[in-house]
């Protein structure tokens, strides 16, 4: 039986038993793991407050072989996220981004690039509420990059010739990026500014693409989500559970 130490995000938790609960965190060195906290629903439970969903906590845990649950021995909060809780705007699409990194991570799956950039995000929103729309636009983009379903974004997925940002770009139903020759026309048109939206999230860090994206029209925003939301309803086949729309 392994005892492991790590860094994790509290993602989602759920009551189990009389005084028990289950939470599903994101960790850094062992991705999504589901754990039991015993005795956690007590008033004097031993880990306080520190399994509250997006908390950034330290945990030691231990996995029996062939155990798909783990057992959580210890939390301490690294940073809460208390000042969160009174906007429930910012509470929703808290929970639409840990809905996604569930649906899209396989457990015990060690993932740094997703940990850290589900971190960034979540410390852009704590900067920046007024922009949390945006900042989840560039969280779904880099969440399908790096569970690889984005397509690519440069080049046209049939003749693979780099797009120029001055020519139109077309995605079909498959969700594929094709060039004005090779989609012949058929397809919705991307727009040259979502386009530049688009690449601007793969060299920028979130809080920075928020301040870059204030002064970008509601519409570019609106047509970015349908990109993403779509996107992600064909990864899943569906919708999920939760979804978040720039209003």
């Amino acid at each position: 039986m392994a005892i492991l130490e790590t860094e994790a995000l509290v993602l989602r938790t759920y009551n189990f038993g009389e005084a028990d609960k289950i939470v599903v965190c994101l960790t850094h060195t062992s991705g999504l793991i589901r754990a039991v906290a015993k005795g956690c629903r007590k008033l004097k439970s031993r880990f306080g407050a520190a399994l509250e969903p997006f908390t950034l906590t330290k945990i030691t845990y231990y996995q029996k072989e062939n155990q798909e649950l783990v057992s959580l021995n210890h939390a301490e909060i690294v940073k809460s996220h208390f000042d969160l809780s009174g906007q429930a705007e910012t509470l929703t699409g808290l929970a639409y981004m840990g809905d996604l990194v569930i649906e899209f991570s396989p457990p015990y799956e060690p993932n740094e690039r997703l940990y850290r950039m589900v971190k960034a995000c979540l410390d852009a929103i704590c900067e920046s509420q007024s922009d949390l729309q945006v900042i989840l636009r560039y969280f779904e983009i880099w969440l399908l990059k790096l569970e690889g379903y984005l397509p690519d974004m440069r080049r046209c997925g049939e003749c693979h010739r780099a797009f120029d940002l001055t020519e139109a770009t077309f995605v079909n139903t498959d969700l594929v990026f094709r060039c004005l020759s090779c989609s012949r026309g058929a397809g919705s048109a991307l727009s040259i500014k979502l386009q530049t939206q688009l690449r601007a999230t793969q060299r920028l860090a979130p809080f920075v693409f928020a301040q870059e994206s204030r002064a970008i029209p509601e519409s570019i925003h609106r047509e970015m989500a349908e990109l993403t939301h779509r996107l992600i309803g064909r990864v899943l086949e569906r919708q999920p559970r939760l979804r978040s729309t720039f209003q």
